[in-house]
C-alpha cells in the first residue's frame, strides 16, 4: 500500500487553492500575483517536506534550506502591497534572502539559527502593521479590511510560532540527536504551512497602485478641516452613491478628495469615531435597510446592490449596525410597518 505523508495532503490542498486563486482574482494586479506566489512557495515547501520526512528523501533538504527564507518576506512583502507601492526602498526584506542564501554557501549547518530570525522577525512585523487597523492598508479593498486584517494576524502568529518550533528543532538536535524532528515537522511545521498558505489565498483585492502619500502630525483636538472632509466624503456617498462601489478603498476616496490617505482616514476616526471601514458600512448598512424594507430583492442582490462584496461580511456589518440579522430586520421592518 502506498505511503501518502501528511505534508502531501497539505501540498493537494495548497494547489487547489492555488489554482482557485488563479482563476478568481485579476492577476494583472501586483497584489494578486504576490498572494498567488505565496500560496505556490508553501506549496513546493509542503511538497519538500513531504519528500524528506514522508519517503526520507535527504536531497529535498537543501532545497526546503534555500526556500525556507523565502516564505515570510514574500508573505511580508504580499500583506505590504496592500499599504503601500512596492518598491527598491521598501522590498529591503530580499535582502534577508540573499543574507541566508550566503550564510548557507558558507556554512550550511549554521542556517537554522538565521532562518529563525527571520521567521520571528518577519511575523512581528506583520503583527506590527495589523495593530494598526483597517486604515494600515490603503490600497485594499474597504470591503475585506476586516478579513484581510484576520488573514494578516494569523500568518505573522504562524510564522512566530514557527520560528518557535525551529528553536525547539534545534534544540532536539543538540540534546536528543534529533529523535523527535521528523514527528514535529510532519505534524507541526506542516500545520504552520497549511494555516500561512491558506491565510494568504484570504489576502484581498488590492485596488490600482498609486504612490504613497506624505504621512502628516495630528492636532490634538479634531479640526475644522476635518470637519470638512467629513462632510465631503458624507455628500459623496449621499449625493453620488460611491459607498456602492464594491471596490473602494482609501486610497480611491483620498484621491477623489485630493487629500493624502491619512489625513481622510484620521479626519474619519477623530469625527466620527470609528475606522473608515466602518464609516462607509454605516451607508451601506442604511442603503440596505432601504432596499430590505422597500424591495422584495433577496438579502444576497441587496448585499451586492449596496456595495458589499461578500454575503458573510454583509451579514456581520448589518448585525453591527443594527443588532439583528438582515432577514430578522426586514421581518421586523415590514410587521411594523416602516
Amino acid at each position: 500500500m502506498l505511503f501518502v505523508p501528511l505534508p502531501l495532503f497539505a501540498t493537494f490542498a495548497l494547489v487547489l487553492v492555488l489554482v482557485r486563486l488563479c482563476l478568481t482574482r485579476d492577476m494583472r494586479r501586483l497584489a494578486h500575483r504576490l498572494f498567488a506566489l505565496v500560496v505556490a512557495l508553501y506549496a513546493v515547501q509542503s511538497l519538500l517536506l513531504s519528500l524528506r520526512w514522508g519517503y526520507e528523501i535527504d536531497a529535498a533538504s537543501r532545497w526546503i534550506a534555500l526556500l525556507a527564507p523565502c516564505l515570510p518576506v514574500f508573505a511580508y512583502l504580499a500583506y505590504l502591497s496592500l499599504a503601500e507601492t512596492l518598491s527598491l526602498q521598501n522590498m529591503w526584506g530580499l535582502g534577508a534572502i540573499a543574507v541566508n542564501w550566503v550564510i548557507w554557501l558558507v556554512e550550511p549547518t549554521a542556517v537554522d539559527v538565521p532562518i529563525l530570525l527571520t521567521y520571528l522577525g518577519f511575523g512581528m512585523l506583520l503583527l506590527r502593521r495589523a495593530w494598526g487597523g483597517s486604515d494600515a492598508l490603503p490600497l485594499s479593498r474597504i470591503s475585506d479590511a476586516t478579513d484581510t486584517l484576520r488573514a494578516m494576524r494569523l500568518t505573522g502568529a504562524a510564522l512566530i510560532a514557527s520560528s518557535f518550533t525551529d528553536a525547539y528543532l534545534i534544540y532536539d538536535f543538540v540534546q536528543n540527536e534529533g529523535r523527535h524532528v521528523g514527528l514535529v515537522v510532519t505534524f507541526v511545521q506542516t500545520a504552520f504551512v497549511l494555516a500561512i498558505g491558506l491565510s494568504a489565498a484570504l489576502g484581498q483585492t488590492a485596488a490600482v497602485d498609486t504612490p504613497e502619500e506624505e504621512m502628516l502630525p495630528q492636532s490634538p483636538e479634531p479640526t475644522e478641516e476635518e470637519g470638512d472632509i467629513v462632510a465631503r466624503l458624507t455628500a459623496l456617498f449621499e449625493r453620488d452613491g460611491l459607498h456602492r462601489n464594491e471596490e473602494l478603498s482609501l486610497r480611491k476616496l483620498s484621491r477623489r478628495l485630493g487629500l493624502p490617505d491619512r489625513r481622510v482616514s484620521n479626519a474619519v476616526n477623530r469625527i466620527r469615531g470609528v475606522n473608515l471601514s466602518q464609516f462607509v458600512n454605516d451607508f451601506r448598512v442604511s442603503e440596505a435597510q432601504k432596499l430590505l424594507a422597500e424591495t422584495d430583492k433577496t438579502v444576497l442582490e441587496v448585499s451586492l446592490a449596496a456595495g458589499f462584496a461578500t454575503k458573510s461580511n454583509f451579514n456581520r456589518e448589518f448585525s453591527r449596525v443594527t443588532g439583528q440579522t438582515p432577514t430578522e430586520w426586514r421581518k421586523a421592518a415590514r410587521s411594523n410597518g416602516r
